[in-house]
């Protein structure tokens, strides 16, 4: 793989990632609460962390499975996690009990910083994982784009500029993010 399908499959990997920092950047904005870009960068530097501990993981496993493998392995985790993430926001509430009382929302500090970071981190390790268990060589360039991306993402869900975007992703965030990941697993052993 060059670099430069390398770059646009980690971006890729990036957005589909992130696209739930987007919901969350949204659900605060909603609410008229600004996540201050300090609150913002502990979330996505627990996301770095995650991230690059996903990446290594992948590229050791990388050097004990074949190429075809490999790929393999990487289709795999991405589908799992866009099922994960349908599933999760389409399915798993119409099955389960009564929803929970909605909760107000605050204007995040550090300890609501760092359990947004973990909570929004999940995805990071399994992506990192299967971007590089499949070509790694793009270690850095996933763990970049998954940071930046979810720097960005929480950004533009909060940014007042941006109100159309939670008309328009609000609700389907899930779905955006579940079929992206999908299609790029679904690319790595195409």
């Amino acid at each position: 793989m060059n670099w430069l399908s390398s770059f646009v499959m980690a971006n890729l990997i990036g957005i589909g990632s992130n696209l739930d920092n987007c919901g969350v950047g949204i659900a605060y904005d909603t609410k008229n609460i600004t996540i201050q870009g300090w609150v913002n960068a502990i979330i996505n530097g627990i996301g770095f962390c995650t991230t690059l501990l996903g990446t290594y993981a992948g590229s050791l496993i990388s050097h004990y499975i074949s190429a075809a493998g490999a790929r393999w392995v990487a289709c795999l985790v991405l589908c799992a996690i866009g099922v994960f993430s349908l599933y999760s926001a389409y399915l798993h509430p119409r099955i389960s009990s009564p929803p929970a009382p909605v909760t107000k929302l605050a204007s995040p500090g550090l300890k609501q910083a760092v359990m947004l970071g973990l909570a929004l981190s999940c995805t990071n390790i399994a992506s990192g994982f299967s971007a590089t268990v499949a070509h790694s060589a793009s270690v850095w360039i996933t763990v970049l784009s998954i940071t930046g991306w979810g720097y960005i993402m929480i950004w533009l869900g909060n940014s007042m500029a941006i109100r159309f975007l939670s008309r328009l992703l609000g609700k389907y965030s899930s779905l955006a993010a579940g079929f992206l990941l999908i299609g790029v697993g679904i690319h790595q052993v195409v």
